[in-house]
């Protein structure tokens, strides 16, 4: 390098360093944050007190100005019918009594969680067994055709879940694994 190249290089530095001084510097115009951000000075506790009313009555006026919340929000996650504002006339309903058949209800399910499932290599292909756990710690171990607690005929067995259907509704139930 140069003697040249370090005088120019040196000169730059300096011009550099004496531009960044100067534009921290607070200008004469503007009144510096430091004097706006220090409390006034009080000349003791009567003065303070004052202040502090004045800020109290100050706030007072600006939380009277605050809008009010609403009583009755806005649910977003319930659901309902919405308020009405103007009450609907009454009507009189003249129904009809109709005399309906009483339809039982139907058993509830029972309860049945496949705990797993066996597989075992044969000629014709997988033959799996399904081990389903029932109510009071029952334990049933079938094989496709087999029944379970005298209500579901076991259709199918797959690798993960179990195929039921009711054979009194032959409606179809199918249990996975968890």
């Amino acid at each position: 390098m140069t003697a040249r190249r370090t005088a120019f290089y040196g000169v730059g530095g300096a011009l550099l360093v004496a531009y960044l001084a100067a534009a921290n510097m607070p200008s004469q115009g503007e009144p510096s944050r430091e004097r706006e951000a220090r409390p006034a000075a009080t000349a003791g506790s009567t003065s303070i007190a004052a202040d502090v009313s004045a800020q109290a009555e100050k706030l007072r006026t600006r939380m009277a100005q605050a809008p009010t919340p609403d009583r009755n929000p806005r649910n977003p996650f319930a659901f309902g019918e919405p308020r009405r504002t103007v009450p609907l006339p009454e009507r009189t309903v003249h129904a009809a009594v109709v005399e309906t058949p009483a339809v039982e209800a139907p058993p509830p399910l029972p309860a049945l969680t496949l705990m797993g499932i066996a597989e075992e290599a044969s000629p014709s292909g997988p033959r799996r067994t399904a081990i389903i756990g029932g109510e009071r710690d029952a334990l049933f171990m079938v094989t496709e055709g087999q029944l379970v607690i005298d209500r579901y005929k076991v259709t199918k067995i797959g690798a993960d879940a179990v195929e039921l259907e009711d054979i009194f509704s032959h409606a179809f139930r199918r249990l996975a694994m968890r």
